[in-house]
């Protein structure tokens, strides 16, 4: 079982003409590839089929596989420019996993299923634990259709501290989810299935008005930040919910930062820069989340305007050990300041990170030194503890939870 991806990005790009062409150029690369005994067949609007008879080896369908993922890759010429896709394979081999037609099908989606949960371009061979993944997978996406029906997913916040005054100037929201049968459903679990199932608007909406109204209860000066994923951003309706939300809960536009990630600019989405830009003439900031992971360039940046770039946690984590990481938090901090950006640092946890961030300029830290997340009702708490004690940072870190 072969899973195309990419599709609806062409057909959003380039219109279904695009799509057509594209499709009929990379089922002849397939059959160009497949053995003159095999049987392919496209079965649904992103899927294909192949039977592959008296196979030698396993070898026989995983270097076919293979082959066909590498030539997907290649990018596929339309009238309006070149456009990419990539391509999941499942694996299912007869009499070994089944010898029923119906039964070998099901195994065979669920093994392209996990090749997609895997990343782009992976192939796997069907595994007895794949229908436990799978079985757990669809019970989580159930579930999840029930939470976002009874409002139940709600935002915990994170402080954001300044590293200059060591004071709270805001929080980022959080999705978090208890489940009363699956127990704690973490967000890097949840979101991908809801950005898959077509989920993620209403869930992200939903979130974010909660959000909202939790904050109009915190300091006038206090700013929310809230993390939007690059497949909401392909929907250009976005800006104008983002904005209607605003509206109805009474928050201030100059308050929000919205928080995107380093991928969105990898894919140039045209969307999303109508969004942001939509957003950003409401009064809104905007964030660059994760920085330094996903190649963006600095051209792509530009063509953004930004107000803050917040370092990835996986550089932070490990300034005090390593000089790769040191050096590149410093060329992120660097970056920043040319561009005249505020930058947050992710992941604080010791004081020995805090000190090399204060020294190079960082402006905004978030992390366990200071904080994990809190649900809304734990932020007046928070808040009385620094008044009482002063700066959240004083002769050293001061965790605000002790």
């Amino acid at each position: 079982m072969l899973g195309l991806d990419g599709l609806k990005r062409i057909k959003d790009t380039h219109g279904h003409e695009a799509v057509d062409r594209a499709l009929f150029e990379l089922a002849t690369r397939l059959i160009d590839i497949l053995r003159k005994d095999g049987f392919l067949a496209r079965i649904g609007g992103d899927e294909f089929g192949i039977v592959l008879p008296s196979i030698s080896s396993l070898e026989d369908p995983a270097n076919l596989a293979r082959r066909m993922v590498a030539s997907a890759a290649d990018t596929f010429a339309i009238e309006t420019g070149a456009a990419g896709l990539s391509l999941a394979i499942g694996i299912v081999i007869a009499p070994l996993d089944g010898v029923n037609p119906h039964e070998l099908v099901r195994r065979a989606e669920r093994a392209l299923y996990r090749a997609q949960s895997d990343g782009r371009s992976r192939v796997r061979f069907f595994e007895p634990d794949i229908d436990i993944h799978v079985e757990r997978r669809i019970n989580i996406e159930r579930e999840l259709r029930s939470a976002i029906a009874a409002d139940i997913i709600e935002p915990h916040y994170q402080p954001v501290v300044s590293l200059e005054s060591n004071r709270i100037v805001g929080f980022e929201a959080l999705a978090r989810w208890e489940n009363r049968t699956l127990g704690h459903i973490p967000p890097d679990v949840f979101i991908p299935i809801a950005e898959e199932t077509g989920l993620i608007n209403a869930l992200g909406d939903q979130v974010f008005r909660r959000a909202c109204l939790d904050a109009t209860a915190w300091p006038k000066t206090f700013s929310l930040a809230f993390n939007i994923s690059p497949v909401q951003l392909r929907d250009s309706a976005l800006g104008g919910r983002i904005i209607s939300i605003l509206e109805q809960t009474g928050f201030s536009p100059c308050r929000l930062e919205i928080e995107i990630t380093e991928s969105a600019f990898v894919e140039r989405n045209g969307a999303a820069k109508t969004v942001i830009d939509e957003l950003r003439q409401a009064g809104v900031r905007i964030a660059l989340d994760d920085f330094g992971t996903a190649y963006a360039t600095l051209s792509q940046l530009l063509s953004f305007r930004l107000d803050r770039i917040k370092i990835d946690r996986s550089f932070v984590s490990h300034l005090d050990e390593s000089t790769d990481s040191r050096v590149i938090v410093r060329a992120i901090l660097d970056i920043a300041k040319g561009f005249g950006l505020r930058t947050t640092a992710e992941g604080v946890e010791d004081e020995g990170q805090l000190v090399y961030l204060v020294a190079n300029g960082c402006t905004e830290g978030q992390g366990y030194l200071f904080s994990g997340p809190v649900q809304a009702t734990g932020i007046p708490a928070l808040l009385d503890r620094q008044a009482r004690r002063g700066p959240v940072t004083e002769d050293g870190a001061r965790n605000l939870h002790a």
